[in-house]
């Protein structure tokens, strides 16, 4: 019988599902695991609510099955894990230290109205202090609007990552890049903030102990061992945010490095050395990365996935829809309207009904709204590589009509759990390891193609003199 192999076990704590990967040292996935889907409940309008006991009830699924899935013999010497942030749960005074009711996710929009009632003076301490603009549904607007309803007292206020940590090793940590979330850290000394918990009115001593990513968080405790399929004290290391963990998967952490998950929304990240609040263009917010002495600028470029689903459908997927030439129409995606009826228009309606020259408009768009988000950035970070990851990068043309646009080579990389990955790395590392899980997996590269009759910088001043509605 061969000797066993060592693994360490990564965990996406995501908010639909969990998924779980096991790596050995070289940053091979030799197991994966999924949980089944977490309900979401809306209880009344604008509430989107989870069961804590659901999400640690899908930790644990993804970890069993992952376990299981392996077809040799392995110790397993660590787990990390990534998780969702923004999502809040109270823990009720008088009850277990881990016994929670309920999880407001960071879908849950009941707190708009106390967040646009905010004076300027909150607005810009929120700003200045944790790096991100005030939004419902992350800890700092939730914890303030439960403040003043009629609910029992709250002696701890958790998120999904410390839940989990406690439920693992008894112990209430949490990191840097997911207390961001919690919109009530300090970005730039890594600490909670006295200014911001006193918005809320809460004592910072209800929340959980910040420790850097991929320090020791304790040992997994007997009951949760045996409620993910393992044996031992194994070492649990402080994960960090899904998106930071992703980064640190894909091998995104030098300065002026980047990647784009282009999913059903679009979210670019770009990493800086430093925290620098005044130079955070607007629409963007910063955060500690999980990888040392590095933070990150982070744009949702809202749901671009939803609009180029929304237009593909109208063309046959055989049809290669090329490159828009100086007389095409352009097409403005509606992603920023919230009273939007449809995805976007094209500016010439009856050129617009040739799904060819509609679908060729709308990608070119995509790559725009990409440019104005890297160009809003480079007073502070200069783009240097570009990882792209998700259901867009099965375009060719899309991801070079990028390229194209930025002038800058893309690595695509394959379809994984990088959030799982990013947060076994930090367990692989805290063992010494030197894991590259993006050397073992399979990447392409796109490189720009300029020809000499590029049109396309007059055709992107052009969108931007259309998108923001000024004259020529």
């Amino acid at each position: 019988m061969s000797e066993p192999v060592d693994v360490v076990i990564g965990v996406d704590a995501g908010t639909t599902s969990t998924k779980a990967v096991l790596i050995d040292a070289s940053g091979v996935t030799v197991a994966a695991g999924s949980s089944d889907p977490i309900s979401t409940h809306t209880p009344t309008p604008g509430a989107s609510v989870q069961s804590p006991a659901d999400i640690w009830t899908a930790f644990c699924t993804a970890c069993r099955r992952a376990v299981s899935a392996l077809d040799a013999p392995s110790n397993v010497r660590g787990l990390a894990v990534a998780a969702q942030s923004g999502s809040t749960i109270p823990i009720i005074d008088g009850a277990d230290d881990g016994a929670a009711q309920e999880a407001l996710t960071w879908m849950d929009s009941r707190s708009l109205p106390l967040v646009e009632s905010w004076d300027a003076p909150i607005v810009e301490t929120i700003r200045s202090r944790s790096g991100w603009m005030p939004s419902p549904g992350l800890g700092l607007s939730t914890i303030s609007w439960l403040a003043g309803q009629a609910r029992p007292s709250v002696r701890r206020w958790a998120s999904v990552d410390d839940y989990l940590l406690w439920n693992l090793t008894g112990s209430w940590i949490t990191n840097p890049s997911n207390a961001a979330g919690m919109q009530l850290m300090d970005v730039s000394s890594k600490r909670w903030s006295p200014e911001l918990c006193a918005i809320p009115g809460i004592d910072p001593s209800a929340l959980a102990t910040i420790r850097e990513s991929g320090e020791p968080a304790g040992v997994l405790g007997p009951a949760a061992a045996h409620a993910i399929g393992l044996s031992g004290p194994i070492p649990v290391v402080v994960g960090g945010h899904d998106q930071a963990c992703a980064a640190l998967g894909l091998g995104v952490a030098d300065v002026g490095a980047a990647f784009l998950s282009m999913g059903t929304a679009w979210v670019l990240t770009m990493i800086t050395d430093r925290a620098d609040v005044t130079a955070i263009p607007a629409g963007f917010n910063l955060s500690p990365h999980v990888a040392a002495e590095r933070w990150s600028l982070s744009q949702n470029l809202g749901g671009l996935g939803a609009v180029l689903a929304a237009e593909l459908v109208r063309l046959d997927a055989s049809v290669a829809p090329g490159t828009p030439t100086l007389d095409d129409p352009y097409y403005l995606p509606a992603i920023h309207d919230h009273e939007r009826t449809g995805w976007g228009t094209v500016t010439d309606p009856s050129a617009g009904r040739d799904p060819e020259v509609r679908v060729r408009a709308a990608m070119e768009a995509c790559a725009f709204e990409v440019r104005r988000a890297v160009g809003e950035t480079s007073a502070a970070i200069r783009l240097q590589e570009l990882s792209v990851v998700g259901g867009g990068t099965r375009s060719r043309h899309l991801t070079q009509l990028i390229a194209n646009t930025l002038g800058v080579a893309l690595t695509v990389r394959s379809d994984a759990s990088w959030p799982a990955l990013g947060a076994a790395r930090l367990a692989a590392e805290s063992l010494g390891w030197s894991p590259d899980v993006t050397a073992v997996l399979p990447s392409t590269t796109v490189n720009p193609e300029r020809p000499e009759d590029d049109v396309g910088d007059r055709r992107y001043a052009e969108y931007r003199r259309l998108m923001t509605g000024a004259t020529p």
